[in-house]
């Protein structure tokens, strides 16, 4: 693939795509750390620059094996993403590290706000009518992710919206002794074992998992008649959207806005505002110039390594001029520039 000139202080890579209708397109992504302020105040000042700044990832990867754990970040090789995806990679903290039965999380960015209530293990026993839990056993850190979510797989089922998690069960001998979830959405606590509530995180859904595959369209006998290897007709692109619905912008940040993290750290809340940059992308084909301006596609906040990430991205139509594509260009707009 011809150059990228990456004119930015941040990490660049590009992706070839394909849109539904199988035509090639071309996508940049531009990839910006930041270093999160100390927690326990709130910070006015602009978050700086992190001294490693990662290239975007160009494969998938999970916490653990794909079939029994959860992702923990997608490449961002699709063809568009239609509002920006906020993601926390974190842990629950007790208040100043001494341990509790239960804490509360709680993250703002923007217009979005999502809380958790998060549980110390609780497990399923006998009591004088039926199961009962038992009282939460004290902790100090959980790491938030679908793992300590309602969920699970057992030999007699599983949970389609997150298969890796724990609670799910079909009868009440295979709950006996055996957990509940550890992180709830405070308005559906599990009250009995044949609840099913929905799960709650804060990491990017998989591709195979409910609603998200929901999206993906209808593999049938038409399909592979009419339109493979392309997309579905019924294909949506909402299932390029890897958030939980819960965290997902109703369309594209543009930086600026007011961030507040709760429960993440053992210091005290964060609070301060996302880095505000415009970028613009160009691309030259047979000598043309074409040129967009970058949309901000993914929020990432993560509180242990006490960083941010911003990634940006913008998408060209290529078909039949790949061969015609001669450079690629990231930089910063001027504040002077007006580009749509």
């Amino acid at each position: 693939m011809p150059a990228l000139e990456n004119l930015t202080p941040f990490a660049a890579t590009d992706f070839l795509t394909q849109t539904k209708e199988g035509e090639d397109g071309l996508i940049l992504i531009v990839a910006g750390s930041f270093t999160l302020p100390a927690p326990g105040r709130a910070s006015v000042a602009p978050l700086a620059l992190s001294g490693i700044q990662s290239a975007p990832p160009r494969t998938d990867a999970y916490w653990g094996p794909p079939e029994t754990s959860s992702l923990r970040h997608e490449a961002p090789s699709s063809y568009a993403r239609r509002a920006t995806d906020v993601l926390l990679d974190g842990r629950a903290w007790a208040p100043r590290g001494r341990k509790v039965t239960g804490t509360q999380v709680r993250l703002r960015v923007g217009p979005v706000e999502k809380r958790a209530q998060v549980w110390g293990t609780r497990v399923w026993y006998r009591g004088l009518v039926g199961l009962s839990a038992s009282d939460p056993l004290p902790f100090e850190s959980l790491p938030l992710r679908y793992e300590y979510s309602f969920g699970g797989t057992r030999a007699s089922g599983y949970e389609p919206r997150n298969p890796v998690g724990r609670g799910f069960y079909t009868s009440a001998k295979e709950a006996l002794e055996q957990p509940l979830p550890s992180i709830e959405m405070p308005e559906a606590p599990v009250r009995g074992w044949s609840d099913r509530p929905p799960p709650c995180g804060f990491g990017p859904v998989a591709r195979h998992w409910q609603p998200r595959v929901g999206w993906a369209g209808t593999y049938d006998s038409s399909w592979v008649e009419k339109r493979a290897p392309l997309w579905p007709a019924d294909f949506d692109e909402r299932f390029f959207q890897v958030a939980p619905e819960t965290m997902r912008a109703s369309s594209h940040l543009r930086g600026g806005e007011p961030v507040v993290l709760e429960g993440v750290s053992p210091d005290g809340p964060l609070a301060f505002h996302l880095p505000e940059y415009r970028l613009l992308a160009r691309c030259m084909f047979a000598g043309q110039r074409e040129k967009r301006r970058m949309t901000l596609d993914e929020v990432r906040l993560e509180p242990e390594e006490r960083r941010v990430v911003l990634t940006w991205r913008a998408t060209f139509p290529a078909h039949r001029r790949l061969a015609t594509h001669e450079v690629s260009t990231v930089r910063l707009l001027e504040p002077w520039e007006d580009v749509s």
